[in-house]
């Protein structure tokens, strides 16, 4: 396995860079329409810039790895799939439930796979419920109380023409991915509010989602970026889930320990649980390199989308909507 990197935007492109040399996969090529973005991402990695996508896409490399800002995700996904080359796009994989499913029909007419990078599902802490649901009968899922909280993050993501939204889009698609992960629920209908905290904001940085699914379950899923700049970025995914026979609190991103620091004001976070970058990658590598089933396939992330897109459209329409 050998990757090109399209677009270093996002945060997570370090990680996953990290994750992909610490493997022995190399890394064929990087591009951002950012040049200086690349050339100091690359610099810190000792890898290769390449000044355009199509320079990338002609490297010896048979999986992209998408890492750009939102609106590009697209595209890149597109040129990679038509150049035969395997996909890894960061989440959400689409800004509309129509580009999803192009992405999707482009990776099976093209014979690649399509890979959305929803890390939290990884997590020891998710493993170990489905792990439990699998061993139990509880019942069915009557009703889920959930959150995915953290600090306004800045730069493209409170640009609506790069992320397509802020808190929102942001953060429902990890709870969505564990809704569908975990439970497999099918959503019916949909209501949610958007707010500012400040008027000048150019993304909304409170959002609240309310889902009924076919199931007859309901969910509650707070979606802010609702801390105080002394919070940690990465701060919940919780699910508390409410079973016919049973009950339980799960938070995707694990055990911690927090420390508060009077000197700088601020409190870090340090988990216990392996990386669930780590172990995301770990499953798409195998993937890739054993010809296996995506492990997080492009209908996976349409269903975020699907969530995401009617979650906008009630909020700003002010009703709920049927999906």
């Amino acid at each position: 396995m050998k990757v090109g990197i399209l677009g270093v935007a996002h945060m997570h492109a370090e990680s996953y860079a990290h994750e992909l040399q610490s493997a022995n996969i190399e890394i064929t090529g990087v591009y951002d329409h950012h040049l200086n973005s690349a050339e100091k991402f690359c610099h810190e990695r000792n890898l290769t810039t390449y000044p355009t996508v199509e320079e990338v896409l002609t490297t010896d490399c048979d999986t992209i790895l998408v890492c750009s800002e939102n609106v590009f995700h697209k595209e890149l996904t597109l040129s990679a799939c038509k150049a035969g080359k395997h996909v890894i796009v960061e989440k959400p994989m689409a800004l509309s439930v129509t580009d999803a499913a192009e992405m999707i029909e482009a990776a099976k007419i093209n014979q690649v796979k399509l890979m959305v990078a929803h890390p939290v599902r990884f997590s020891q802490p998710i493993q170990d419920l489905k792990k439990i649901m699998l061993e139990e009968d509880y019942g069915p899922v009557l009703a889920i109380n959930a959150s995915n909280h953290g600090k306004n993050p800045g730069g493209w993501f409170i640009d609506p023409l790069l992320s397509g939204g802020g808190a929102l889009i942001d953060h429902t698609v990890h709870i969505s991915d564990l809704v569908n992960y975990l439970f497999e629920l099918v959503p019916e209908k949909i209501s949610a509010f958007i707010g500012k905290s400040e008027t000048n904001l150019p993304v909304e940085d409170i959002g609240l989602v309310n889902i009924q699914f076919k199931e007859k379950t309901i969910m509650s899923l707070d979606t802010s970026w609702n801390r105080p700049m002394s919070y940690p970025i990465w701060g919940d995914a919780i699910l508390e889930v409410v079973f016919e026979k049973g009950y339980a609190v799960v938070d995707g991103f694990g055990r911690k320990m927090q420390v508060y620091s009077d000197d700088q004001q601020k409190r870090k976070d340090f988990y216990f649980e392996e990386s669930m970058d780590h172990l995301m990658f770990k499953a798409f590598i195998e993937a890739i390199e054993n010809d296996l089933p995506a492990p997080v396939s492009g209908e996976d992330g349409l269903y975020t989308v699907v969530i995401t897109q009617a979650a906008f459209e009630s909020a700003n329409k002010k009703q709920a909507i049927n999906v």
